[in-house]
């Protein structure tokens, strides 16, 4: 039984143990396991904090991807709109050059008209003259003056009957 002994060497080698593992507890393992629990905590924030970021950039993606569509959306109205009013000022340009054209139509018809009852008239004039001419020349000697007078006289009446 000499391996059991106690004695006062086995005792304060036992307290020195107990010492030093009072000792590397207080000044090594709680400020250790202290600051490994504090590193912990920062790191699960950092990766709650990482995550409410993530999903909030989700979110905030979605929303852009919204007003995108709305805007496209927007854009679409708008471009059908602008194209709906480029028909419609078109269809008025048409419409505005067709009454235009019928109008230049028709006093250029008027005209053409006008024209042509100014020639007519010249035409007759001159057929007037020519005749008269004529009608003169056959009766230069076969009529005096008088007659010759009375027959144009009658003449121009049956010209302005017709």
């Amino acid at each position: 039984m000499d391996f059991f002994q106690i004695n006062l060497t086995a005792v304060v080698q036992l307290l020195s143990f107990i010492f030093l593992l009072w000792m590397l507890n207080k000044l090594l393992y709680k400020p250790f396991l202290s600051m490994m629990d504090k590193r912990k905590e920062k790191v699960e924030g950092d990766l709650l904090e990482a995550e409410n970021a993530r999903k909030r950039a989700e979110e905030l993606r979605k929303e852009a991807e919204n007003s995108l569509k709305e805007a496209r959306a927007r854009a679409d109205q708008i471009l059908s709109a602008a194209n709906v009013q480029a028909e419609k000022v078109v269809e008025e340009a048409k419409g505005r050059a067709e009454k235009e054209a019928e109008r230049v139509l028709a006093n250029a018809k008027i005209e053409i008209e006008r024209q042509t009852q100014e020639a007519l008239s010249q035409v007759q004039a001159v057929a007037t003259e020519l005749a008269i001419s004529l009608v003169m020349k056959v009766l230069k000697g076969t009529l005096d003056e008088k007659a010759k007078k009375e027959y144009l006289i009658n003449v121009f009446k049956e010209y302005e009957k017709q």
